[in-house]
């Protein structure tokens, strides 16, 4: 190999790396903040402003931050699996982690259009209330999984195992949320409870859910691209 191809292979490395870099940024941000919102909107439903609003609202937020997620990691995981070095993982079981989100998204987010303009509220929400409790328990270990790639940073085998354990607690409270979102979203199509209020709550701790991830992906996954 000539020092010109050597040159131009090593320049394509790196702009894919700035490409995924910038990928994951905004998707992780777009996430957190639309997080955010729906965490602000479920609160102000619950204080007693246009809570059927607010709930319909969140729902779209919810949905959207899932769509942000899943669209920005789908679209650039293999490079992140080549640059991370690591090929002990399922490309598949991560994908199809990353699929449920953006399914999970979109349908959220169509779903929350529709209970907004006054087409079945209620129910819409509940319904993706369970769809986005599906996507956050299938998507639990995913999580968890794309974290661990930046793992291989940390000299320290004291230092990593503390991180992984820490990844690992990260993993079990989506799951927890994802089933507390699913649970929530059941019981209102049963008519228990308040509906709304068990709604306004399924958006709260899944936006909650939403903040957290983001956040976590953003600095974790951005460090497999800094130069030591």
């Amino acid at each position: 190999m000539d020092i010109a191809q050597q040159g131009y292979q090593e320049n394509e490395a790196r702009r894919q790396e700035q490409t995924t870099a910038k990928v994951l940024a905004g998707g992780s941000l777009a996430e957190g903040l639309a997080g955010a919102a729906a965490i602000a909107l479920s609160i102000i439903g619950l204080a007693g402003y246009f809570p059927l609003y607010m709930v319909t609202i969140a729902t779209i937020a919810v949905g959207a931050a899932l769509l942000f997620e899943g669209g920005a990691i789908s679209s650039r995981i293999s490079d992140l699996v080549n640059r991370s070095g690591n090929t002990s993982f399922d490309m598949s079981e991560i994908g199809s982690g990353m699929t449920a989100e953006f399914l999970a998204g979109i349908t959220g987010i169509t779903l929350g259009i529709l209970a907004l303009i006054g087409m079945y509220p209620l129910m819409f929400v509940a319904i993706s209330a369970i769809v986005f409790g599906v996507a956050l328990i299938i998507s639990s270990g995913t999580t968890a999984r794309l974290n661990f790639f930046a793992l291989g940073r940390y000299e320290n085998e004291n230092a990593r195992a503390i991180a992984r354990e820490a990844l690992y607690a990260a993993s079990s409270v989506q799951l927890l949320i994802g089933i507390a979102s699913l649970t929530l979203g059941i019981l209102s199509l049963l008519g228990f409870a308040t509906p709304i209020t068990l709604l306004l709550v399924a958006m709260l701790i899944v936006g909650f859910s939403d903040l957290l991830s983001g956040s976590a992906i953003s600095s974790r996954m951005m460090s497999i691209f800094r130069r030591p």
